[in-house]
């Protein structure tokens, strides 16, 4: 582990995304126990997104170019 500001960064993206993942399931339990699975559904599925993005964040950049190019902008 670098000790550095670079490794504060890389540890401080890691313990995010754990928490995001350990949040998507806490909330899709508590909303599929209420009986509201679309809203435990559909936080499962953003907290994923959200977890893609702060893992890799290169992904971003990719969907990005992706769509630039379907649109034609570049």
């Amino acid at each position: 582990m670098n000790i550095g500001f670079d490794g504060l960064l890389d540890w401080a993206s890691e313990q995010g995304a754990n928490l995001i993942l350990v949040a998507a399931i806490f909330f899709a339990i508590v909303l599929a126990f209420k009986r509201q699975f679309i809203g435990a559904i559909g936080t499962f599925l953003v907290l994923l997104v959200a977890y893609a993005i702060v893992a890799k964040p290169e992904v971003l950049g990719n969907i990005s170019e992706w769509a630039t190019k379907m649109v034609g902008i570049t």
